[in-house]
């Protein structure tokens, strides 16, 4: 009995030392990186006016998150195409996909950015060059395989399951700050860097195709549950004006925590080096997006909402993986709400759960902005909306009936889009979004400006271009005027900017007790997409009590629809089709403009201001495919879709 209790004290402190040892390992193994502290690269600048140049403006489309095989989650996917081959598709040139059919997009984009992540950026890509450093390593085998009689039917199967296995592998190291040392050699990184920033300058044309260098900074931290390892979604793209550039990006590696990338951001802009980063897929953040605390727990301060809506002015809202603008959980009374709900975390469990919406979508973000800038003295969440693809084809997924899927290998064709395995959600994704600016020109400079003031907006795809101002005298009588922009500018500000109460000179009394400015709308289809429906304005407050409210107006519609007892517009015609897909533009209207006061105003609260447009219904990318194989739409997904665009917000406090 006696050696007993001394054995089992022996084998107890043996466990105690073994799991220190363990915590020891892992928290080696987890170590954050020092970055690479390197001299800016040199850009193309442009000086001088391009022919587009518009002091009042021009509205511009594109895409600010693209991924080719540069990145380690398209490789495993098939996906052989490189930033130029990117550029090319932007321009409208046909590319290859990674099944060997050729992809084009309908039309050029006005500018792009090529966004590969940043952790092991273009490693695979070099792995197949059996002579390089990295290809000789004894972990190529692991991931290099021959491209040969690739059966696209076949690739959920075998390929795809193969490629997730890999991409798992890759992943957790990322979710763990645990890189693999041998394929992260700061010399190579650099020289990546450096080729991927060189394609940005070979494809700029000023006045006609803009790029931006620019890369994914993929903060997945990890979180364990008993039966899930979720990985929260903390990614954001780093994009760069040009002229200066960092000579090697930031990476997760560096650190997981974005006040680390904030800090690096700032001390990047004493070399001369102009930057911003953009959120994205907070849907799927499951409330780490926008909390009220910090990555560490901690509290919100004043430095933090400073350091935060200086460096991340905008956020991408709409993408191939869903809409984070809201919820209906969050969102219950907003008949449209439920749009293009992609209600998944990210995980490396076998199927991913469910993401928690609270904190996660921007509607809520924005009102808790509002009571943020009340009690710290400045907004975290102070940022206007874009929207961009995400796609990992090194081409943008964005029209519903020309949709080739997000990555390579998962989704190729329309059999294998709308019957994935299980594990795969692909039939939840979207057919992408675009990013909206109004710039003066299509220019580095100008489009990056713009995004720098929030003058931005985001459409789930058509090209709907819209416009927002607010001023308490903006001198504008109708939008016939021919000066009103002009006017609007001189007198008012546009979406993404500040409106404070004051005192109108003409009056003695104070604008803001009862007397609502007048917001300027004005929304114009797409000329290649279906017709409007309606115009809302989505309007969060603080009531007189602080509590957050949210309200949504129906402020401008086509036909001759009436506001009905329930204070709901009634629904549009749907000319839909379903078995062929198909729809006329024989409802909706070409453009809606109006001159709007907020008839519940009261200058005393805070709030914000930003506009929803909706087209009417058309065949969503589902359908077009149901229709492509002769087959019934699943009933577990929509078979049409209202296209729509948001514009960033105009905000409202007292002086």
């Amino acid at each position: 009995m006696k050696y007993l209790k001394y054995l089992l004290r022996l084998l107890l402190a043996l466990l105690v030392i073994g799991l220190l040892a363990l915590i020891w390992f892992f928290k080696i193994r987890t170590t954050e990186r020092s970055y690479i502290d390197t001299a800016p690269l040199s850009t193309k600048v442009h000086n001088g006016q391009t022919a587009d140049f518009n002091d009042n403006r021009n509205a511009y489309f594109g895409d600010l998150h693209i991924h080719t095989s540069w990145s380690f989650d398209a490789f495993v996917m098939n996906v052989r195409t490189s930033p130029d081959d990117a550029y090319r598709f932007g321009k409208g040139e046909p590319i290859n996909h990674a099944i060997g059919k050729q992809i084009q997009i309908g039309r050029p984009l006005d500018f792009m950015a090529v966004t590969d992540h940043a952790e092991y950026m273009g490693v695979f890509m070099e792995m197949q060059d059996a002579e390089s450093s990295l290809g000789k390593l004894e972990m190529a085998k692991e991931f290099i395989d021959p491209e040969e009689g690739i059966d696209p039917e076949q690739a959920s199967k075998s390929g795809a399951n193969d490629a997730l296995k890999k991409f798992m592998k890759i992943g957790v190291s990322l979710a763990t700050s645990s890189p693999y040392e041998e394929l992260v050699q700061e010399d190579f990184i650099q020289t990546v860097w450096q080729r991927v920033v060189e394609a940005a300058d070979r494809h700029y044309q000023p006045g006609r195709f803009t790029t931006f260098p620019a890369y994914e900074w993929s903060s997945a931290p990890m979180q364990y549950f008993p039966k899930e390892r979720l990985s929260l979604k903390l990614h954001r793209n780093v994009v760069f004006k040009g002229g200066k550039v960092s000579g090697a990006p930031f990476s997760a590696f560096n650190s997981q925590d974005p006040e680390d990338l904030w800090a690096w951001m700032d001390q990047e802009r004493t070399k001369g080096v102009e930057i911003l980063a953009i959120p994205h897929n907070t849907n799927m953040s499951s409330g780490a997006a926008y909390n009220s605390e910090t990555r560490s727990g901690k509290p919100l301060t004043l430095e933090y909402a400073q350091n935060r809506s200086r460096n991340e002015p905008i956020n991408e809202v709409v993408q191939i993986k869903g809409q984070s603008m809201t919820h209906p959980i969050l969102s219950p009374n907003d008949e449209f709400s439920e749009f293009e709900l992609y209600p998944y975390s990210s995980s490396f469990s076998v199927k991913a759960p469910l993401s928690k919406p609270e904190h996660s979508y921007v509607r809520g973000a924005l009102k808790d902005g509002l009571a943020f800038e009340k009690e710290l003295g400045a907004n975290p969440f102070k940022f206007g909306f874009i929207g961009s693809s995400d796609s990992h084809n090194a081409a943008t997924a964005v029209e519903e009936d020309n949709y080739f899927g997000k990555i390579g290998l998962a989704d190729p064709t329309p059999s294998l889009r709308l019957n994935p395995p299980e594990e795969r959600l692909t039939k939840y994704m979207s057919a992408a979004g675009l990013a909206g600016v109004w710039a003066k020109e299509n220019t580095r400079e100008a489009i990056f400006e713009a995004m720098e003031r929030k003058e931005t907006f985001a459409t789930s795809g058509p090209r709907i271009k819209l416009r927002f101002f607010a001023g308490w005298d903006m001198e504008v009588d109708s939008l016939g005027d021919i000066d009103w922009i002009e006017k609007a500018y001189a007198n008012g500000v546009p979406m993404g900017s500040d409106l404070k109460g004051q005192v109108r000179g003409d009056r003695g009394e104070e604008s803001g007790r009862g007397q609502s400015p007048s917001f300027i709308i004005q929304a114009i289809k797409d000329v290649e997409s279906a017709n409007l429906d309606r115009v809302q304005v989505i309007k969060g407050y603080l009531d007189d009590e602080g509590k957050q409210q949210e309200k949504i107006y129906e402020v401008v519609w086509a036909g001759d629809r009436q506001i009905n007892a329930n204070g709901k517009l009634p629904a549009i015609g749907n000319t839909v089709d379903i078995p062929t897909a198909t729809y006329t533009n024989s409802v909706g209207d070409v453009s809606l403009q109006t001159i709007w006061t907020d008839p519940e105003f009261d200058g005393s609260q805070s709030a914000f201001y930003y506009l929803r447009v909706l087209e009417i219904p058309t065949p969503r990318w589902s359908t077009y495919d149901a229709a492509a194989l002769g087959i019934e739409p699943l009933p577990d997904l929509p078979t049409t879709i209202q296209e729509r665009a948001w514009s960033s917000p105009i905000w409202y406090k007292e002086n």
